[in-house]
């Protein structure tokens, strides 16, 4: 019995696990926070849009370079139409402020 039961946890982990961190990652909605660019999979040198989802409140958005030098600023009313994004590079950090949720395309 107590061979069964660690290896249905076993089991268990290594099925939920990959699951939730690809499910995290293939994800284009943000809320508030910074996020690493290398974290996601966005392809340099793409051209990406952003826009506001929600219908809560206002989000400013802020993209910074390696040496922390902000490249990008965006305020983005609730309901917004979509925003261009200046090219992504894995060093860059996305920092989001504000209620709403920003969706990247």
């Amino acid at each position: 019995m107590r061979k069964f039961t660690s290896t249905f946890l076993i089991l268990l982990f290594l099925f939920l696990i990959p699951s939730k961190a690809n499910a995290v990652s293939n994800t284009n909605t943000f809320k508030e926070g910074v996020y690493k660019v290398s974290d996601f999979n966005f392809s340099e040198g793409n051209l990406y849009y952003i826009q506001n989802v929600s219908e809560k409140g206002p989000i400013f958005l802020q993209i910074y370079d390696k040496d922390q030098i902000a490249q990008q600023a965006i305020r983005l009313p609730p309901k917004s139409q979509k925003f261009n994004l200046i090219s992504l590079k894995p060093e860059h950090r996305i920092v989001i402020i504000g209620d709403g949720e920003a969706y990247i395309s």
